[in-house]
């Protein structure tokens, strides 16, 4: 087992950190698209949950990013691009599926067929919100993310570094 240093310490609170931040720019961004709209209580679920996803997405990024640690910049940079917009699309997916069971039970097929095409459902359905119409902000933040986790986060030296 790992021993606890100060780097690990000062790597969960920055990874803590940097989630926070990206969950509410996640949430930010999607409040700033619904401004000019009338808001009804489905949509502001909708935007808490881009915000939690977001935030999961990015924890998510930043730990599962040590696969890539000994690689070059730009491997870092497109494997945390692809790891937070798969992660993205799975918790948001997630979190609209336990929503929706949470807040409509008797509404719901129970059975183990019946929750995976909801899951399927529900994930395609988060993924359709947020990439249609197409949200350029969204797209910068995800660059931003995978540029900070590629720069920033767990790297390790290779051998012939050293």
């Amino acid at each position: 087992m790992e021993k606890l240093t100060f780097s690990n310490v000062v790597g969960f609170i920055l990874a803590a950190c940097f989630a926070l931040v990206i969950g509410m720019s996640m949430w930010g961004l999607l409040v700033g698209d619904y401004m000019n709209r009338v808001s009804n209580e489905q949509t502001q679920h909708t935007m808490r949950i881009v915000g939690f996803a977001g935030a999961l997405a990015a924890l998510v990024t930043w730990w599962v990013q040590g696969f890539a640690a000994k690689r070059g910049f730009v491997v870092r940079f497109l494997f945390a691009t692809f790891i937070f917009v798969l992660a993205f699309g799975a918790f948001g997916g997630l979190l609209r599926f336990i929503y929706i069971h949470a807040t409509y039970p008797s509404q719901q097929d129970w059975t183990v067929s019946g929750m995976y095409l909801a899951s399927l459902n529900d994930f395609y359905t988060f993924l359709l919100d947020m990439f249609l119409p197409p949200r350029p902000a969204y797209a910068a933040l995800t660059v931003a993310v995978a540029l900070f986790v590629a720069i920033f986060g767990p790297r390790e030296l290779r051998d012939d570094d050293i």
